[in-house]
């Protein structure tokens, strides 16, 4: 009998044993640089501290008697399903909690730290001591400090704390194997992936395109020297910031056209971290004059169709064929 997140297509993966998962992941990867003939080849996938309940964020519905759950994908057809093998053990708590009220109404996101849940909702209710709607805060302080960063209610952060830390690390390793002498970060929400290299002041320009985000970003880089830009990424033209390095972490569309625009001023590096191998192939394949030198998957959502990827572009060499 399958798994109860598995039969409501929520977790498609959760019955398969974890080793197949991780490398049916890289062979996702494998395969969209393939379909784009780009000769690269990729590691095997990072898999997460935790194979179950990795997820520190969750977005869910309220139903009849305000019991909580999700529509079925592609459907309305409301599924409650139990959460300890989706969620963190501290938001399934908080779940609980809340549905035993039956106070919810509506759509609501339960947020964690790996301490505390807050919640972000579209309307108030009753209960929980930290809420926030619509990005607001009606009641306590709904704003989490991550790793030592600020994130408003209103503002993105990874689902799975532990692997993003790790993420975090090895973005700044291979950073400072580059050693930019000025870093462009591109879809740079609060800060995540460039506020090790600002810190140990790497001259940083971050763009994001969130208010919210944005002004997390310019209190979380603050005493860096970094200047950070309310903008969309996707509008930034070769020039515009002086960079010889630039550090993208797009939402699922990718980065259409930003790659290719900004190789013009033939930076030395890009280095890609995206939630969507067809999308990121796509635009590695756009750009000229640049050669993957490092792919690696990230199993960012355990049970999910989804694999996060960190890819390295590196200017070629002429000269040298390098």
């Amino acid at each position: 009998m399958p798994h109860p997140l598995v039969d409501a297509g929520l977790l498609p993966l959760a019955d398969l044993p974890y080793a197949e998962v991780l490398e049916r992941k890289r062979r996702w990867v494998e395969e969209a640089f393939r379909r784009r003939n780009l000769p690269v080849e990729v590691r095997p996938t990072v898999p997460s501290p935790r194979p179950t309940g990795a997820r520190a964020r969750v977005k869910l519905r309220a139903g009849p008697g305000g019991k909580l759950g999700f529509f079925r994908p592609g459907t309305h057809d409301f599924v409650a399903v139990p959460l300890e093998d989706l969620v963190r053990p501290e938001v399934a708590e908080a779940a609980a909690g809340i549905e035993a009220s039956g106070a919810a109404r509506g759509e609501l996101e339960l947020r964690s730290d790996g301490t505390r849940v807050v919640v972000a909702a579209e309307r108030a209710f009753a209960g929980p001591p930290d809420l926030a709607v619509n990005g607001r805060a009606v009641r306590g302080d709904p704003t989490l400090r991550i790793d030592g960063l600020r994130v408003s209610p209103g503002s993105f952060y990874q689902v799975n704390l532990e692997l993003n830390r790790a993420l975090v690390a090895r973005v700044d390793e291979l950073l400072v194997a580059l050693a930019p002498a000025a870093l462009l970060d591109l879809y740079g929400g609060v800060g995540n992936l460039s506020v090790a290299a600002a810190r140990r002041g790497v001259p940083t320009t971050l763009v994001e395109s969130s208010p919210d985000s944005a002004a997390d970003a310019r209190k979380n880089l603050a005493g860096t020297g970094a200047k950070v830009v309310k903008g969309d990424a996707a509008r930034v033209r070769a020039g515009d910031h002086m960079a010889d390095v630039v550090l993208l972490d797009p939402p699922r569309a990718g980065a259409q056209g930003v790659l290719a625009e900004l190789a013009l001023a033939r930076p030395r590096a890009f280095v890609y971290v995206s939630c969507d191998p067809v999308s990121l192939a796509r635009d590695v394949a756009s750009v000229q004059g640049y050669a993957v030198t490092h792919a690696e998957p990230w199993d960012m959502f355990p049970g999910a169709e989804h694999v996060e990827t960190l890819v390295v572009l590196s200017r070629v060499d002429r000269r040298r064929g390098v």
